[in-house]
């Protein structure tokens, strides 16, 4: 019966996961799950009776929560074994190793039981528990989302997407502090759930006040969040400038409907949009195509689109067209090398192109295949998927420089004082700036924090991202794939504006706010007004991922102290029933 009951909280806790992260149910996920979700698989730890107990349940935990949320891996073209099957395996190991922290408190236990601990209102044991339980949970979510294997997807934070006064604090914390907050939630449900109604002393005393003490602190950080979350959410940002853009939402997969297909659709899109903003009187500064969808390798592909398509030449559009294009291609770095790089172009508004940025963080063992430059390797990825080469990093943050057209004044203010006029200050608007500075992450690289606060911090105003997304063939990959990256809006209290060739197409405020979108796809085109803020250095800014470090640190520290000195250190006792 045991051991049917820890499975069942495991599996029980992963589906709970799922539904709270955006889903074919669920579109847009449910924050409520997700306050919950974690409270099962809390449950399975604590009562697990060793190490590998424990190890085995964390292990399926993690990998049905990655097969049930992000099954749609498996539709990445002859990639599936990779993206699917190993990362499958990849993310329930990287649970399962993690779990041996989880259960390193029970590893120095005492004799203490349950209802021993239940009958002491001032056992220091369950909030100890709680707050180990959230502390290492937010560093698990932090390593699986970080470096060469990262993949911040699966995440209590994505559950959050709907209730946005939770997810303001990113600006302090990143994603990481609503994971803390939430699995702190769960701990403290999944504790009481165990413990309380097993207590004879805590019936008749009619509360434990430890557990109370710790119920209180949970709903204090919640309170205090709610708090912070609805003054940053009203609040007004101050708008230096407006970028007037197309967004070309052209609903193919670029692989599998061809190039020319996508270039004539997102063609005839644009002309439309650009015709209809025209007739508003209104000017378009940059016309954005998503990723993917040139197919010729710059710079030496600007002769070939200079006659393709036949009957509507690239240079020839976007020269008639008379504004700057961004679009999606690769770009060769080092032929000899078998060197290329998923870019993003851009085209100033006579056609001509003038610089790319080199999509930074790939995707391992599909954009990125270790070993490429080895003949073997290329002709085992040939024979396996249909592919050899893979993509090749970028090593810079590249920024680009976007003339404006619009005439909306600077909302910021300035002071004059005139000794002329003796001494009197006057108010006058700033004069608005002639361009705005965008950065353009590509697809993955707008999940990616170190990527996009690099580019925050090289001076981006405006996060403009295009991917690709159209293979995923399901609502729930668009919608999540935005949960993720919504954050990084927040996080540097900027605008991030997606284009993508199937959703989600949509530009978001520096408060999370959806402020203009299109629906999945469809064939659409986007006239977005996107607006520029004053630049602010927020807590995460400056210091980057800083909470899961130092919960990284403390948990360390603990360890370090319990083994070198277990008889000074807290018994823990309470990771068993």
């Amino acid at each position: 019966m045991h051991r049917f009951l820890q499975v069942f909280f495991a599996v029980f806790s992963a589906i709970l996961l799922s539904l709270a992260i955006p889903n074919e149910l669920l579109k847009f996920g449910s924050p409520a799950l997700g306050i919950i979700a974690s409270a099962p698989i809390y449950m399975a730890v604590r009562r697990s009776k060793n190490c590998l107990e424990c190890f085995l349940l964390c292990f399926l935990h993690g990998f049905l929560t990655h097969l049930l949320s992000s099954f749609w891996l498996g539709n990445f073209q002859g990639y599936a074994l990779f993206t699917l099957g190993a990362s499958d395996f990849g993310t329930g190991g990287l649970e399962a190793i993690m779990s041996l922290f989880f259960y390193f408190p029970a590893l120095f236990s005492g004799n203490r039981t349950s209802l021993e601990e239940t009958a002491n209102p001032d056992s220091p044991l369950i909030p100890f528990r709680t707050l180990w339980f959230a502390s290492l949970y937010t560093v698990w979510e932090w390593v699986k989302s970080t470096g060469f294997l990262g993949y911040p997807w699966g995440t209590l934070s994505m559950t959050a997407f709907r209730w946005p006064l939770l997810t303001q604090i990113a600006d302090i914390t990143g994603p990481y502090g609503v994971t803390f907050l939430f699995a702190f939630a769960s701990a403290v449900l999944g504790e009481g759930i165990l413990i309380l109604p097993r207590s004879a002393e805590f019936q008749k005393m009619g509360r434990s006040r430890a557990f109370l003490d710790t119920f209180r602190c949970c709903s204090v950080l919640f309170v205090l969040t709610l708090v912070y979350g609805s003054l940053q959410y009203c609040k007004e940002y101050t708008q230096t400038k407006t970028l007037n853009a197309i967004l070309v939402q052209q609903n193919g997969d670029p692989w599998l409907k061809g190039e020319e297909n996508s270039i004539k659709v997102s063609q005839r899109l644009t002309e439309e949009k650009i015709d209809e903003i025209r007739r508003n009187g209104k000017e378009c500064d940059l016309v954005v195509w998503s990723e993917a969808v040139l197919k010729k390798r710059f710079p030496g592909a600007k002769y070939f689109y200079d006659g393709f398509p036949s009957d509507s030449p690239l240079t020839e559009f976007i020269d008639r067209m008379n504004t700057t294009f961004l679009i999606g291609g690769p770009v060769t770095i080092d032929a000899a090398k078998h060197r290329y790089a998923n870019s993003a172009l851009l085209f100033n508004r006579h056609g001509e192109y003038v610089g790319s940025y080199q999509k930074m963080h790939l995707v391992p063992f599909a954009e990125l295949i270790p070993g490429v430059e080895v003949d073997f390797v290329r002709k085992l990825m040939k024979d396996m998927v249909g592919f050899s080469y893979g993509w090749y990093p970028g090593k810079c943050v590249t920024l680009f420089d976007i003339p404006l057209s619009s005439k909306v004044a600077d909302t910021r203010r300035a002071k004059v004082v005139s000794v002329s006029e003796g001494g009197i200050a006057e108010e006058f608007p700033q004069k608005p700036e002639k361009s705005v500075t965008i950065s353009t992450p590509i697809c993955f690289d707008d999940t990616a924090a170190e990527v996009c606060r690099a580019m925050f911090l090289c001076g981006s105003e405006v996060f403009v991202n295009v991917t690709n997304d159209a293979w995923s063939l399901t609502d729930s990959a668009e919608i999540q794939h935005a949960a993720v990256a919504h954050y990084r809006a927040i996080e540097y209290r900027t605008t991030l504006a997606r284009c993508t060739n199937a959703g989600y197409t949509v530009v978001v405020g520096p408060n999370g706010k959806i402020l203009q979108s299109l629906p999945l796809f469809e064939e659409a085109a986007l006239a977005a007004e996107i607006p520029v803020y004053e630049r602010q250095f927020t807590l995460y800014a400056r210091l980057g991922n800083w909470l899961p470090i130092l919960l990284a640190v403390l948990a360390a520290l603990h360890i370090l102290r319990t083994v070198l000195a277990p008889e000074k250190s807290l018994a823990i006792s309470g990771f068993r029933l």
